[in-house]
């Protein structure tokens, strides 16, 4: 073999096994993706967009133990205020209520949506009053929103136009209400403080009992278990005849 035949054949080996490394590298990355990224769940109470913007919030999320959120919530200019806001997500759970969405002089609701183990159920009132519309949402897979309100821009004569993920030219405001997300899973259970539990599988929970001062470990060494000594006499004590 020629010298130069040698460095194409070495040249040749050296980049399969290159590219053998680098499909092993990629297997490995993959493998190491965390794979509960897929089962995070979200719920939020209230956005807005429009002529006045406000990120979702409150908004919670988790793919494990249960979190909590709650309050008011309202814009800037207080145009859109939203009230008794709670949410909750848990793994295999998302729960999104707002009891009132008040606009300008104009109250709506109360809207709620919920997820478990990835189906949606969502409740809310629609219709119009004045330039404001309530569009509900409807329940199916994944993820849902009880509601989008839209509020008509002054003097464009338009009351009942239909929600978009973007204000259309003719809509001041858009409110999405209460959205929530998961998939299958059970949140981890936890027991608090004080709760029975079995000391031996099939045995019933046995209730702990709070320490109480004096208590003993052996019952027997308990002070009203013993009995006082006798007196003893001492010199120059009188006997005790009575």
């Amino acid at each position: 073999m020629t010298t130069s035949a040698f460095h194409n054949a070495h040249t040749r080996v050296m980049l399969t096994g290159l590219s053998i490394g680098a499909l092993l590298a990629a297997g490995a990355t993959s493998c190491l993706t965390p794979a509960h990224a897929e089962t995070i769940s979200v719920a939020s109470g209230i956005s807005v967009s429009g002529a006045e913007s406000l990120a979702p919030q409150p908004s919670v999320s988790s793919s494990g133990a249960i979190k909590t959120g709650g309050g008011s919530v309202s814009t800037k200019s207080g145009a859109v205020v939203a009230s008794g806001v709670s949410v909750k997500a848990g793994a295999g759970l998302a729960e999104a209520t707002v009891a009132t969405v008040r606009v300008g002089g104009t109250t709506v609701g109360p809207f709620s949506a919920t997820c478990r183990n990835g189906k949606t159920t969502v409740s809310g009132p629609g219709g119009s009053k004045g330039n404001l519309t309530v569009r509900p949402g409807a329940s199916g897979q994944g993820k849902a929103t009880a509601a989008v309100i839209t509020v008509s821009a002054a003097g464009s004569g338009s009351t009942t136009t239909v929600p978009t993920s973007e204000p259309r030219k003719n809509t001041a405001l858009t409110i999405t209400v209460a959205t929530v997300s998961c998939s299958t899973g059970t949140p981890p259970v936890t027991n608090p403080p004080g709760t029975p539990t079995p000391t031996k599988p099939g045995e019933p929970p046995k209730a702990s009992q709070p320490n109480r001062p004096g208590d003993r470990a052996n019952h027997h060494d308990a002070p009203e278990a013993r009995q006082a000594p006798k007196p003893q006499p001492k010199p120059g004590s009188l006997p005790v005849t009575g």
